[in-house]
């Protein structure tokens, strides 16, 4: 498996404590191109359609279709806990037509049959503030289906997370 990184980040107003697990993806970097931090204005939040996946098993699907890796940048299991994925510093691939503006961050489950769980929304909460510390442009956070043809994320967690977390 991975390993552990904390981060304790001080904010405007208060600090930020999460434990963000680095797994040890190995990507295509060939392929993937960095990321310009004034650009970045939203965080874009998915769900993968499926429980019991590992970052792991999603980037070997990513890496099955051709990509980079996994287009995910961070990715929240059902009991909260978070995983590194794409590195934030590169462009993600995860909504088509905003990769290069937006960090995203996918759930565990599939919320056509389940909802998310409170400690994915607390967690999401938490993620999306590590996120508003690194790029300060950011200021608004959407769900996938807000900007593409898609059910996703099916559950509206951009209203569960709300904003007060980028404020």
């Amino acid at each position: 498996m991975g390993w552990q990184l904390w981060c304790y980040i001080w904010n405007r107003e208060n600090e930020i404590m999460i434990d963000i697990i680095k797994s040890d993806l190995k990507f295509r970097y060939d392929k993937m191109l960095r990321l310009n931090p004034d650009k970045v204005k939203i965080i874009i939040l998915h769900h993968i359609c499926a429980s019991n996946m590992s970052v792991e098993d999603i980037h070997k699907i990513h890496l099955r279709n051709g990509w980079a890796g996994i287009g995910y940048h961070y990715y929240i299991r059902k009991d909260g806990s978070v995983y590194e994925g794409r590195p934030d510093v590169y462009v993600g691939s995860h909504c088509q037509g905003n990769n290069s503006c937006s960090i995203g961050i996918a759930f565990e489950g599939d919320f056509r049959k389940d909802k998310p769980t409170d400690e994915q929304i607390k967690s999401c909460r938490e993620v999306c503030k590590v996120i508003k510390s690194k790029y300060k442009n950011v200021y608004k956070i959407l769900n996938h289906r807000d900007l593409c043809k898609t059910l996703c994320p099916v559950a509206n967690l951009k209203e569960m997370v709300g904003t007060a977390c980028i404020q």
